[in-house]
């Protein structure tokens, strides 16, 4: 196989002010196993990128109906791909060197349908030609002070340009961009707890903690899980609606929760019922249900290579994995109240075991740390570059499926 080939893909969501997922940053780490032959970025590295989207799968199959950003090199936005652009958002680089081929490509590429994005964006000599181009300027508040960050609103937004606050880590940080004007939000905001300092637990919050208490007992039988769910309506019919999806095409339909239970097994439904509870908290957006589920699926397919563990704990580590932002509490005091396992414990404080593995693996998906990944581990179970790309598209479109079914 070629040096082409070794390149780990992963999506990052950007949200919009209502916390909808509007598109999607493609991030990747391109690299052959020889030592000092790691890059991120480069020509080939995107090409191969852009090839891994475009290709056998389909952009839909990493994106669904979202666009896509992608960071482009000088020399591919010189000679574009042939695609069609209205899937993707070319996003410029602040270092590009700047000349008339360059914006004459992109003057190009925007006659085509395309959209362009300044990432990284820092006002200087080489940028101040691109800024009568672009249609979104992406902003690194991270590395800004708000007055600094009040500036660029400012200067941009009576211009009717789009700004995209790019890693924001806070929910403040959302919020005070939100007020300026920003449109786009990209980083790990959402998988963080909100205020939770002196802050007394709602009672709809209680009640999932009670349910995933129950469910998660190791005694609690089939029986009893019927007799919980059969006390809110609504969660069994919920729970029947995902079952009976298109997205499991079962031929057989299930009527019943004992039926469901019979047919797909005790820990499926038991899983499905986490998730369900879980998304009765309708302060939460559902953006964090697709990552918390996104997180659990991936945990359970890298669990179906590691072993040591059932499948039902590696997804319910990566489900449990965000409960604090779920619940608003820390998650030390959440895993106290649950009464969870020793492994399961030390894989959600500190990343240990195969279960942290897992959740850690996935976690560097999600949050586009690629270079983090322990790959030299994760090749003793045949989880090689090729293999997790598969696992992780393959959870993008059964992820993308559940959600879907669920409203």
């Amino acid at each position: 196989m070629g040096q082409e080939s070794h390149v780990l893909l992963a999506r990052q969501p950007i949200y919009n002010t209502e916390l909808e997922i509007a598109a999607y940053e493609l991030l990747f780490r391109s690299h052959t196993h020889s030592e000092g032959a790691d890059f991120t970025c480069g020509d080939k590295a995107t090409s191969q990128v852009i090839l891994n989207a475009f290709g056998e799968a389909g952009l839909e199959s990493i994106c669904g109906q979202h666009p896509a950003y992608i960071n482009f090199t000088k020399k591919l936005i010189l000679e574009l791909p042939p695609f069609d652009p209205k899937q993707f958002v070319i996003e410029i680089l602040e270092d590009i060197e700047v000349d008339d081929a360059l914006i004459k490509a992109l003057n190009y590429a925007k006659s085509q349908g395309a959209k362009l994005a300044l990432d990284d964006f820092i006002l200087n000599h080489n940028s101040a030609p691109l800024l009568h181009l672009v249609d979104i300027v992406k902003i690194d508040v991270l590395s800004l002070s708000k007055q600094q960050i009040e500036r660029f609103a400012k200067v941009f937004i009576p211009r009717k340009m789009t700004l995209l606050a790019e890693k924001v880590e806070t929910h403040e940080m959302y919020e005070f961009c939100k007020g300026l004007g920003f449109e786009f939000f990209q980083g790990y905001f959402l998988s963080k707890p909100q205020n939770i300092e002196g802050k007394v637990i709602p009672d709809n919050k209680l009640v999932v903690l009670k349910l995933l208490k129950e469910i998660q007992d190791p005694e609690v039988t089939a029986a009893q899980l019927t007799e919980t769910l059969s006390q809110d309506p609504q969660m069994g019919y919920k729970l029947l609606k995902l079952v009976n999806s298109a997205a499991f095409a079962r031929v057989q339909k299930c009527t019943s929760l004992q039926q469901a239970i019979s047919l797909l097994g005790f820990n499926h439904i038991r899983s499905w019922v986490i998730l369900i509870a879980l998304g009765t908290l309708e302060d939460k957006p559902l953006a964090l249900r697709q990552t918390s589920l996104e997180r659990a699926i991936l945990c359970q397919k890298l669990g179906e290579k590691i072993g040591e563990f059932s499948i039902f704990d590696y997804y319910t580590v990566g489900l449990f994995s965000l409960l604090d932002a779920f619940i608003d509490r820390p998650i030390l005091e959440i895993i106290k109240s649950l009464k969870l396992p020793p492994a399961m414990v030390k894989a959600l404080m500190n990343n240990q075991g195969s279960l942290g593995l897992a959740l850690e693996t996935a976690k560097c998906f999600q949050e586009g740390r690629l270079n983090d990944i322990n790959e030299a581990t994760l090749i003793k179970y045949g989880l090689d570059i090729e293999t997790m790309n598969e696992l992780y598209k393959d959870t993008l479109l059964e992820a993308d499926g559940q959600i879907e079914a669920l409203h």
